[in-house]
């Protein structure tokens, strides 16, 4: 892999508290970026920030279900390290429940959370010339389950496929200000989300799922090179467009 791909970058990264955030983080830190490490539990941010290259990396605190927070976010992270190169929004909830046993509050975590949230970002990030004119990226981590239905999360997965429209109409109304959009769609990555979620499967489920994967689960680390691809000047000319990363499972 080429090296200092993201030198001299500045970078946002939420969801950076564990899981597939931490290691985006980590991916991005190594590869020259200065990291605005975002999440909702500061000793785990801290965590992550303690794991980063170099002294200029900060920790933010933030519930990116509220736009006033987010927009805090970015007036901090402004101050701190100026212009922001990319945005990397990894935060995010997964619920798995039956329609019988969903409830309209869950409904609204799992849409204030993984949809307003970067429908926010993408408006903060904007505002006042925040983002880098010269180029910049924005990257939301939707899921292969916006185009592949399994049973019992059926939130989740309008949540994600809501991503895919929001940054393709994103994507057109930034391109003007030289702000691409994209979307990751991974498929199941051993985290400790996964890991939740497993345990509330049977034998039986859990080797369903894994079989749908042709190359196996994949790592954070996967998820990570591909959101390094699409901050880097390697994507200068992709924008609106959804990669997905997952072990075949949207092949079948």
């Amino acid at each position: 892999m080429a090296n200092d791909l993201l030198k001299n970058k500045n970078v946002i990264v939420t969801g950076a508290s564990s899981g597939i955030g931490r290691v985006v983080a980590q991916v991005f830190s190594r590869q020259g970026a200065r990291i605005i490490a975002v999440g909702r539990d500061l000793e785990r941010l801290d965590q992550t920030v303690s794991s980063l290259v170099g002294t200029d990396n900060l920790s933010i605190v933030c519930d990116v279900s509220k736009p006033t927070e987010i927009e805090n976010l970015f007036q901090k992270a402004c101050d701190f390290i100026g212009q922001i190169d990319s945005v990397v929004h990894c935060a995010g909830i997964q619920k798995t429940l039956p329609l019988q046993a969903l409830k309209e509050s869950d409904f609204d975590e799992i849409f204030d959370t993984n949809v307003k949230s970067a429908q926010f970002i993408a408006k903060s990030f904007r505002k006042n010339s925040r983002y880098n004119k010269d180029g910049s990226s924005l990257i939301f981590l939707s899921s292969v389950a916006s185009i592949c239905g399994e049973p019992a999360i059926s939130a989740y997965s309008a949540s994600k496929s809501a991503l895919l429209g929001l940054s393709r109409s994103i994507a057109s109304e930034l391109a003007r200000n030289n702000i691409r959009v994209n979307c990751i769609s991974p498929g199941v990555v051993i985290t400790e989300m996964a890991e939740k979620l497993f345990s509330q499967l049977t034998s039986e489920q859990y080797q369903l799922i894994k079989n749908k994967h042709m190359l196996g689960f994949g790592k954070p680390e996967d998820v990570a090179n591909a959101a390094l691809y699409l901050a880097s000047d390697l994507a200068i000319w992709v924008t609106g467009s959804t990669l997905y990363v997952d072990g075949g499972y949207s092949a079948q």
